[in-house]
């Protein structure tokens, strides 16, 4: 555009010139180049203006992304005035070919109305981009403004999230832990296993040892009276004895009596205890069996462990079950109750109660 304005201005200077020296032929060029002087001036003054214009819109253009619609709007008036410049081009080409003082007057006239409206064109544009430049000013401030509210939530998300991170860690760090944690128990847990599989092997060579000595050894057995509401009586052979049970409903149960001690009511059972009271009851579709025991040892007791044997008629075992009593101390008497679980008294034939020893 500013190669067409110095071009313009050029062909103008030449032509005046051409004119200068007619209108001096003809008695008016002074007149002729005065005018041509006066354009001359108006012509610099409005390449100013447009340098000006250009230097707004470009300020314009780096602070103001969003001002892009009437930048189009100015685009289209520059189009606009450059199709006119070419208008004024072709006029001047035309005054090329013309020597009459009168024509290059006319189009002097007419060069004079078309920047009167350049320059109403560009008093609106620059009228356009100041209010832009205002309207972007208060965008921007009131943008500020806006942000001013949100300052110290987004320094509460961000305490927030380092908290949280934090959290994360330490749940990681004890997660890792616990693992660690739970690795060393599975580990000892297996050894404890295999220590438990060896100590059953050895106590099933034990208890194949001690019904062996059981088949060929005396065994002393007496009989425990299973209490019931007072009813007719029915005799039940238990192995080679004889136990009392209520009619249907429960036996007399033949148990295990080693020599009785001093204290009267108390029978051996090995290891230092003694029992007295065992009594079956009916528990539901189960059996209960409670009775006392006494320590005799020598020694106080952390935790003193015994099992009970179950069996039927045909003196076949039906059921093991082991109970312990903990700190259980010498010359102490401690009751115990277990449930015999899916064998009701009138099943149960005998009963053994021993301790139940570490090999």
């Amino acid at each position: 555009m500013n190669r067409k304005l110095t071009l313009l201005l050029s062909v103008f200077l030449f032509f005046a010139l051409l004119g200068a020296k007619g209108a001096e032929d003809q008695g008016g060029g002074q007149e002729v180049l005065k005018e041509l002087d006066d354009f001359q001036k108006s012509l610099a003054n409005w390449m100013k203006n447009l340098d000006t214009l250009g230097l707004q819109f470009n300020s314009m253009q780096k602070n103001v992304n969003d001002s892009l619609i009437p930048l189009k709007e100015f685009d289209k008036s520059a189009k606009g005035i450059e199709e006119k410049l070419n208008t004024i081009i072709s006029r001047v080409e035309i005054m090329e070919k013309s020597s009459s003082v009168a024509e290059v007057k006319g189009m002097l006239d007419s060069f004079g109305k078309t920047f009167d409206v350049l320059k109403k064109l560009l008093s609106d544009i620059t009228k356009r981009v100041e209010d832009q430049e205002v309207k972007t000013a208060v965008f921007e401030k009131k943008l500020m403004e806006t942000q001013k509210p949100l300052e110290p939530v987004k320094k509460t998300i961000e305490d927030l999230s380092k908290a949280v991170t934090d959290k994360i860690g330490d749940q990681e760090k004890r997660i890792t832990a616990v693992e660690d944690s739970i690795r060393t128990r599975v580990t000892t847990l297996d050894s404890a296993l295999k220590s438990f599989d060896e100590q059953l092997k050895s106590l099933s060579g034990m208890d194949s040892r001690i019904k062996r000595l059981e088949k060929t050894g005396p065994v002393v057995t007496g009989t425990v009276t299973v209490e019931t509401q007072p009813t007719a009586q029915a005799q039940i052979p238990v192995g080679t004895e004889t136990a009392k049970a209520t009619e249907g409903v429960e036996p007399a149960v033949a148990v295990r009596e080693p020599v009785a001690t001093p204290e009267e009511g108390f029978k051996d059972i090995g290891d230092g205890f003694y029992i007295r009271n065992v009594n079956l009851f009916l528990f539901g579709s189960s059996s209960q069996i409670k009775g006392e025991v006494k320590n005799f040892s020598d020694r106080d007791r952390s935790i003193a462990t015994f099992v009970i044997r179950v069996y039927n008629a045909s003196n076949m075992l039906l059921f093991t079950q082991d109970f312990s009593i903990k700190t259980f101390k010498k010359g102490e008497i401690r009751a115990f109750n277990e449930i015999i679980s899916g064998y009701r008294p009138i099943d149960i034939a005998r009963y053994e109660i021993e301790p139940k020893r570490r090999y």
